[in-house]
This record gives C-alpha cells, sequence and structure tokens, in this order.
C-alpha cells in the first residue's frame, strides 16, 4: 500500500465538508496540509495511538458502533486502498 499516493487521491477528490475517517497506517503519514483542510477528521479509538499528538485536537474519536452510523447516514463511501 503506498500511503502517501491515498493521501494525494484524497486531497484531489475530498470536499472540505466531507467526513473522513482514517485508518490504521494511514494516521501515521497524516500531513499538516490534509488536517488543516478538512474539519470533519475521525479515527477509530482503538487507533488514536498512532495518532501524532499534535493532530489530536482536529480529530473526533468514534467507537466501531460510531463508525458503522457514520458510514450509513452518509450519501456515498470511498475507500481508498
Amino acid at each position: 500500500m503506498n500511503t502517501d499516493k491515498i493521501l494525494v487521491e484524497l486531497a484531489q477528490m475530498a470536499q472540505i465538508e466531507d467526513s473522513i475517517v482514517v485508518l490504521g497506517d494511514a494516521l501515521l503519514k497524516l500531513t499538516n496540509p490534509i488536517v488543516d483542510i478538512y474539519p470533519n477528521l475521525y479515527c477509530l479509538s482503538n487507533e488514536q495511538t498512532l495518532l501524532n499528538k499534535e493532530f489530536k485536537p482536529q480529530f473526533k474519536v468514534i467507537e466501531y458502533s460510531e463508525f458503522a452510523d457514520l458510514v450509513l447516514k452518509s450519501e456515498n463511501c470511498v475507500s481508498l486502498k
């Protein structure tokens, strides 16, 4: 998996108001531009230790059930792998 390439793709396709759930190794590769642009960033509670401490205030930490609710209420869901 090329996380850097995926983050570039995200920046090209996501709208500012989109909800973005960042999972796994992608949390380790986040950059300031991504975090600064998107106000609706989420990570799972069991993965929050992967998140850079400086980015934690910009993220909403959610449980799996909240993740499922977020997906179900979304009009579109995209998985970048």
